[in-house]
C-alpha cells in the first residue's frame, strides 16, 4: 500500500482546488507553497522508493478479479518514470505561477496534474479512461480561462477534438474487453485502430497535431507552462504502455521530429515556435518507444521526462518576456529601428529569463552536460542502423539547433524592450530551479537510474558520444550564421501551404456540404410528415369528437334514464379524462415542436445542422449523448 503516498497529487485537488477559490490571496499563496513542497517531497519519494504496490478503491472481489474496478492503481515501470516527471515539473509550473496566476487557473492546474499522475498509475483501462477525460476537461479549462475570444475559440476546438479522441479510445477499450473479458491494461487484443487514433490525438501524430499550435499560444503564459509538461507526455506514455512496438510507429515519430523542427523555424511568435518544437521532440520519444527495444524505450521515456523539464523552462522564459514586456513576437522585441535599439536590452533587464532560455536551448539541442544529451544518446544508440529513422532524427536534431539559435539570439540576446513590470520572486526561483534540474540530470544522469524501466546504462559520456552530439549542434550553428538574415526577416509561406489548409479545410467543407444536404433531407421528411400528418390529425380529432358526441352522448343519455345523477357524474368524469388527455398530447406536441425549432430547424434548409451552438448546452448534450449511444451500440456489434 506504499503507493498511497504517491497518489497524494491525484486526490489532494479534491480538497485543495475548492479551497483555492475561496481563500484570500495571501492564504491561497500559502496553500500553494505548501502544496508545491508536498509535490517535491512525493517526487523524491517516487525516485527513491522501491516497490510502490497497488490499490483498489470502490471495488469488490469480482471487480478486482476481472479488472473492472473503477479506481485501480498499480505501479508499472513506465508509470513510475512518467509520474515522477509530471509531479516534479508540475511543482515548478505551480511555483512559477504562484504570484501571477488567478485562483481558477491554479485550481484547474492541480486537477490537470493529478489527472496525469492518475493516468500514469492506472491499473486498468477504466481508471485510465476516467483520468484521461479529467485531463482533457482540465487542460481545456486552462485554455478557456484566459477568457479572450481567441482562447475561447481554440479552447473549444481543443475540447471537442480531445473529447472525440477519448470517445474513440473508449470504443477501443470496449472492443478489447469484448475480446478478453478483462479491463486490465495490456496490448489491445481488439480495436487497435481505435487505440491508435485515440492515443494519436494526444500524442500529436501527424496530421492530428493541429490542436497544439492552435491552443498552447492561446492560453495564458502561466497555463502554457502547465500544458507543456502534461498533455503530449500523457500521449507518449500511452503509446509506450498500450500500443504494440512497431516500425510504423517509430517512422511516425521520425516524421513528427522532422515536421516540427521545420515548421518551428518559420515561426516568429515565441510560444508558437515552442509548440511546434513539442511536436518535434515528442517525435523523438515516439520513435524510441515505437521501436520497442529496451534501450529505445528507456531513451524515449527518459527523453519524455527530460523534455518536461527543458520545455517547461523554455515556456517559463518566454512567459517572463511576455509578463515583463507584454510582447511575444520576435519581430517586436528584436527591433530594426534606432529608436527600438535605444530601449534596454533584455539580457540585462531580465537575466533570469536569458539564463533559462539558454539552458533550455542547450538541453533541447542535446549539448553535453545537459539532460537532453543523456536521453538523446540512448536514442541515437537505439536507432543506429535503423533507416530511414536514424538520418531523419539526425536532420531533425540540426533543425532543433537552428530553431533555438533563432529563439535565443533574436528573443533574448539581441532583443530590446521597455520593461513594464519586474518578474516576481517565485517566477525567478522556478526558472532557476528548472535550469538547475536540466544541468543536474545532465551531469549526474545516474540520479534517474532507479526509475528507468529496463535499467539501461547511463554511462553516456565518452569522446565519441560528445563529438557525435557536438557535430549536430555545430552544423546547426554554422547553417544559422548563413541564414540568420532570412530568419530575421521571416519565412512567409503561402496560406495554402499548411496541413490546416490542405487537409482540414476540405474536410470541414465536405462536412458542411454533408450536413447541409442532410438537413435538406430531414427538412423534406419533416415537412412531408407535417403536411401529411396534419390532415390526418384533423380526421382523427373529428372522429374522436364524433365518437364522443354520438356514442358517448347516447350512452350517457340512456344511463341518465336509470340514474341521472350517476350517469351525469360518469359523463363528466369521462369528458374530463378526454380533455386532460388532449391537453397532455397538445403540450407534448408543442414541446416537441419547440425542440425542433431549438436545434435551428429552418424550412429553407440551408443552415440546419451547419452551426453547432455550443452555448445551447441542453440540445447539444442530447445530440452528443445520442451519438455516443449509437457508437457504443455499433461497438457492441463489432465485438
Amino acid at each position: 500500500m506504499k503507493i498511497n503516498l504517491a497518489l497524494l497529487p491525484v486526490f489532494a485537488p479534491i480538497i485543495a482546488s475548492p479551497a483555492l477559490l475561496v481563500l484570500s490571496d495571501r492564504g491561497r499563496q500559502s496553500l500553494m507553497l505548501a502544496y508545491v513542497g508536498g509535490m517535491i517531497a512525493v517526487a523524491i519519494y517516487i525516485l527513491t522508493a522501491g516497490e510502490l504496490g497497488s490499490v483498489f478503491l470502490l471495488t469488490s472481489t469480482f471487480a478486482e478479479d476481472s479488472g473492472m474496478a473503477p479506481l485501480f492503481f498499480s505501479e508499472h515501470p513506465y508509470g513510475k518514470i512518467a509520474a515522477f516527471g509530471f509531479i516534479l515539473v508540475g511543482a515548478f509550473a505551480l511555483l512559477y505561477g504562484l504570484q501571477v496566476a488567478r485562483a481558477g487557473e491554479q485550481a484547474v492546474a492541480l486537477v490537470a496534474i493529478g489527472s496525469a499522475v492518475g493516468i500514469a498509475f492506472a491499473g486498468n483501462f477504466l481508471t485510465l479512461f476516467i483520468f484521461w477525460e479529467f485531463l482533457t476537461v482540465s487542460t481545456a479549462g486552462l485554455i478557456l480561462l484566459k477568457g479572450t475570444p481567441q482562447a475561447i475559440k481554440m479552447g473549444y476546438r481543443f475540447l471537442l477534438l480531445h473529447l472525440g479522441g477519448g470517445l474513440i479510445l473508449f470504443l477501443g477499450i470496449m472492443q478489447h474487453y469484448g475480446a478478453t473479458g478483462s479491463f486490465l491494461i495490456s496490448v489491445p487484443a481488439a480495436g487497435l485502430p481505435f487505440f491508435i487514433l485515440g492515443i494519436g490525438i494526444k500524442s500529436v501524430f501527424l496530421p492530428l497535431h493541429v490542436w497544439l499550435p492552435w491552443s498552447y499560444p492561446a492560453a495564458s503564459f502561466v497555463s502554457s507552462v502547465v500544458l507543456a509538461g502534461l498533455t503530449t507526455k500523457v500521449g507518449v506514455f500511452a503509446v509506450a504502455r498500450i500500443l504494440p512496438a512497431h516500425h510504423g510507429i517509430a517512422f511516425m515519430g521520425a516524421c513528427m521530429a522532422l515536421f516540427g523542427a521545420i515548421y518551428a523555424l518559420m515561426q516568429s511568435d515565441m510560444r508558437r515556435l515552442l509548440s511546434y518544437h513539442i511536436i518535434s521532440q515528442v517525435g523523438f520519444m515516439v520513435a524510441g518507444v515505437g521501436l520497442g527495444t529496451f534501450i529505445a524505450v528507456d531513451g524515449g521515456l527518459l527523453h519524455m521526462v527530460n523534455h518536461m523539464f527543458y520545455k517547461a523552462l523554455l515556456f517559463m522564459s518566454a512567459g517572463a518576456i511576455i509578463y515583463a514586456t507584454s510582447k511575444e513576437d520576435l519581430h517586436d522585441i528584436h527591433p530594426h529601428t534606432a529608436e527600438g535599439r535605444n530601449l534596454p536590452p533584455i539580457w540585462l533587464t531580465i537575466p533570469a529569463a536569458v539564463i533559462g532560455a539558454t539552458v533550455g536551448a542547450l538541453a533541447i539541442a542535446g549539448s553535453p552536460l545537459f539532460n537532453g544529451y543523456v536521453s538523446k544518446y540512448l536514442l541515437k544508440n537505439a536507432m543506429y542502423g535503423v533507416q530511414p529513422m536514424e538520418w531523419m532524427l539526425w536532420v531533425a536534431g540540426v533543425g532543433t539547433t537552428l530553431s533555438f539559435c533563432k529563439f535565443v539570439y533574436f528573443g533574448f540576446l539581441k532583443s530590446h524592450a521597455r520593461i513594464l513590470r519586474e518578474l516576481t520572486p517565485t517566477m525567478t526561483i522556478a526558472i532557476l530551479g528548472a535550469s538547475a534540474c536540466c544541468i543536474l540530470f545532465g551531469i549526474w544522469p545516474h540520479l534517474l537510474s532507479s526509475i528507468l524501466p529496463y535499467a539501461s546504462s547511463l554511462d553516456v559520456y565518452s569522446l565519441q558520444g560528445a563529438w557525435g552530439a557536438l557535430q549536430i549542434i555545430l552544423t546547426g550553428i554554422v547553417v544559422f550564421t548563413f541564414i540568420a538574415g532570412i530568419l530575421d526577416r521571416g519565412v512567409h509561406l503561402p496560406s495554402w501551404f499548411s496541413v490546416e489548409y490542405l487537409l482540414y479545410r476540405p474536410l470541414l467543407y465536405a462536412a458542411g456540404v454533408v450536413y447541409t444536404y442532410l438537413g435538406r433531407l430531414v427538412e423534406t421528411v419533416v415537412d412531408g410528415a407535417f403536411v401529411k400528418g396534419i390532415p390526418s390529425l384533423f380526421t382523427i380529432s373529428s372522429g374522436v369528437a364524433s365518437f364522443d358526441e354520438r356514442t358517448l352522448g347516447s350512452v350517457a343519455v340512456g344511463m341518465a334514464g336509470s340514474s341521472s345523477k350517476v350517469s351525469g357524474g360518469l359523463y363528466d368524469t369521462w369528458l374530463g379524462g378526454i380533455s386532460s388527455l388532449a391537453r397532455r398530447w397538445g403540450m407534448a406536441f408543442r414541446r416537441f415542436f419547440f425542440l425542433i425549432i431549438k436545434v435551428d430547424y429552418d424550412p429553407k434548409g440551408d443552415r440546419i445542422f451547419q452551426l453547432f451552438n455550443l452555448m445551447n448546452f441542453d440540445v447539444d448534450f442530447i445530440i452528443f449523448m445520442a451519438t455516443l449511444l449509437l457508437l457504443l451500440g455499433a461497438s457492441i456489434f463489432l465485438f
